[in-house]
């Protein structure tokens, strides 16, 4: 049986009120059809504990490849979305199947149709205004074009385009960014997003003893924000290792996690 444990994040902002009790999210990242308990009830039943406030998918539930079931991944969004309002926005797979219709077929708007039937919010560039415990949050679903995952030739990703889909955050508000692909995290932060969740990489494969990824799925030795949390200023990064993995089925010092961020009112500082 395939096991995976929870890996937790602390983090303070000055948006979170004093006095308030954090706020929880639960990431779920590259799940890629992978089941931990039969339909994924060890999983399921983990999450309902862990009581979140938001739940969130981060993109690549399934895997496109044509003829590849995708029972599992579908499954887990329907039962996932029974006990959770989930936002969710898509990887690198699902943006595939989408703009390949030729090749994946109804794959998409299998995927898509679960999404709708189960009331996930999809954010496909696109931002769901919400407030928790009269918190403002605004949740950004960022999907890259397929210029940005090509292997080998790597391209800029400018603040602008960020700018140009999700505008300017506003200061008032709390900004999730979810961004599958983390090689931009640079980026994501300069935009202003205060949370920037990302995965994708699957933790480097091979993570070295100093807990450094080894090698990311687009074969990049030792890439950027590849595993774990990155700060810049108010701004913090997060990508998980992830629950699956797909052609490579390795994983070495890089057990699949779930990712619960807690975010923190920010410490008075003594005098």
């Amino acid at each position: 049986m395939k096991k995976s444990k929870a890996k937790y994040y602390g983090i303070e902002s000055d948006k979170i009120p004093p006095d308030t009790l954090p706020l929880r999210i639960v990431f779920i990242s590259d799940l890629h059809n992978v089941s931990i308990g039969k339909h994924n009830k060890i999983l399921l039943d983990k999450i309902n504990q862990l009581a979140p406030d938001l739940v969130l998918l981060g993109g690549d539930t399934i895997v496109a490849k044509p003829g590849q079931s995708m029972d599992i991944g579908l499954r887990f969004i329907k039962d996932l979305s029974m006990q959770h309002q989930v936002y969710a926005a898509n990887g690198n797979h699902e943006y595939r199947m989408r703009i390949y219709p030729e090749v994946y077929e109804t794959m998409y708007s299998r995927y898509q149709k679960q999404i709708e039937d189960s009331g996930v919010i999809l954010l496909e560039n696109t931002t769901a205004n919400i407030f928790i415990n009269h918190i403002p949050i605004a949740i950004h679903g960022l999907e890259l074009d397929r210029k940005y995952y090509h292997r080998f030739k790597k391209s800029e990703l400018p603040v602008k385009e960020l700018k140009n889909y999700f505008g300017e955050p506003e200061d008032s508000t709390f900004h999730i960014l979810l961004a599958h692909n983390p090689y931009y995290g640079e980026t994501y932060m300069n935009w202003g997003s205060d949370l920037t969740l990302s995965g994708h990489y699957h933790g480097g494969i091979i993570r070295t003893l100093r807990n450094r990824p080894l090698i990311g799925n687009d074969f990049q030795l030792f890439p950027p924000y590849a595993y774990g949390c990155f700060r810049c200023g108010s701004h913090t990064m997060i990508t998980s290792a992830g629950l699956g993995e797909h052609t490579i089925f390795l994983r070495i010092n890089n057990p699949r996690e779930l990712v619960v961020v807690d975010i923190h009112p920010t410490r008075k500082k003594s005098l």
